[in-house]
């Protein structure tokens, strides 16, 4: 089997995450530093795309993305013209709006799958268009098709938030410079291991158990024995 991964970043970027701004630029970019490598290394098994989507409310910088669904190896690294935290969190919008766009992306695509990661600070406060409950159908459905999803968040009570979006990888982080640091590097690490196993299923496994492998590659993402 082979996978084509479609990373998915949906990263906030209400005003409060103006605090961290440059630990959030440089994590971003670390995690497209193991994206590329992940690319070189196991490049018979997987195929790597990436896009990031920030989110905030106002009316001056409407949420959307940096970076749309291109190969990794087309990626450039982000900047701070790029990510400018101002507004409130428009979570459910960002979540459902991005999800809707990647799965009729790749819904013809064999052996697609998306890893999604939702990085935020506070909680859902300014959505128009879904509800909590909206995404978690959404993200309940997609799980079934082999789809990644994990959740960090500060501020709020991210085990009982990720559990209403049907989510069951999450992790907490201190918003400071030294915790949203830590954050990122536990995150990459995560990320390497999730690679590894999809890796490893794709060389074991028959192209009919493509959807519970990639399941199992996902199942405790945040595992600290990888």
């Amino acid at each position: 089997m082979k996978a084509s991964i479609f990373n998915l970043i949906i990263l906030d970027e209400s005003g409060s995450m103006d605090c961290v701004k440059k630990q959030t630029i440089n994590g971003c970019n670390e995690t497209l530093n193991t994206i590329r490598s992940a690319q070189q290394s196991f490049a018979d098994t997987q195929e790597h795309f990436v896009s990031i989507y920030v989110f905030q409310e106002n009316e001056r910088i409407p949420s959307r993305y940096l970076i749309k669904n291109q190969p990794i190896a087309e990626v450039k690294n982000i900047t701070s013209h790029d990510y400018s935290p101002f507004g409130a969190t428009p979570l459910n919008d960002a979540v459902g709006s991005t999800l809707t766009d990647l799965e009729h992306k790749i819904k013809n695509i064999e052996g697609a799958i998306g890893s999604v990661t939702i990085i935020t600070d506070g909680e859902e406060n300014s959505s128009k268009h879904y509800t909590s409950f909206d995404v978690a159908l959404m993200i309940d459905r997609l799980k079934e098709f082999g789809w990644n999803f994990n959740f960090i968040g500060a501020n709020i009570d991210v085990v009982s938030v990720a559990s209403a979006l049907n989510i069951d990888n999450s992790i907490t982080f201190i918003q400071d410079e030294k915790g949203t640091d830590e954050m990122f590097l536990r995150e990459i690490k995560a990320r390497k291991g999730y690679y590894s196993r999809i890796n490893k299923a794709c060389r074991t496994e028959q192209s009919a158990n493509f959807s519970t492998a990639m399941k199992n590659a996902s199942a405790d993402y945040f595992r600290e024995d990888d």
